[in-house]
């Protein structure tokens, strides 16, 4: 099975936490893929090279200034145009909650399985 996580923002932190797990099991998965979120580049404060359990980092900037040379748009997006093989991937969603619902909507689209599609919604509460 191959692992997909698509985080924005502090959504990396639940991430980070599995990636740690996952790399102290004997057991891996296939492949993992890291698709970090950001505005701009100083969102993006963690180093991936922490991520030993990671095959793949991805960061994305979906309002990146003319000299970032990575990948623009959204988390989702760039799944999608990196192409993936809906038949054995999992993917986990953590971030805000409009990123939740639209990964949501255009994986399952794409031919996921709503079962390999898991998610964490970071939302504001209400003002007090």
């Amino acid at each position: 099975m191959n692992l997909v996580f698509l985080a924005t923002g502090t959504g990396i932190a639940p991430v980070k936490a599995m990636l740690e797990d996952l790399s102290q099991r004997e057991e891996q998965p296939r492949s993992i893929t890291v698709y970090w979120g950001g505005r701009v580049p100083s969102d993006l404060y963690w180093n991936p090279q922490q991520a030993e359990a990671a095959h793949r980092f991805v960061p994305v900037l979906s309002r990146a200034t003319d000299d970032w040379a990575g990948v623009r748009g959204h988390v989702q997006d760039a799944l999608l145009r990196d192409g993936f093989d809906a038949s054995s991937t999992a993917v986990y969603a953590c971030g805000s909650e409009a990123m939740i619902h639209s990964a949501r909507a255009q994986l399952l689209s794409a031919g996921l399985p709503e079962r390999r599609f898991h998610s964490d919604a970071f939302v504001s509460s209400a003002p007090v």
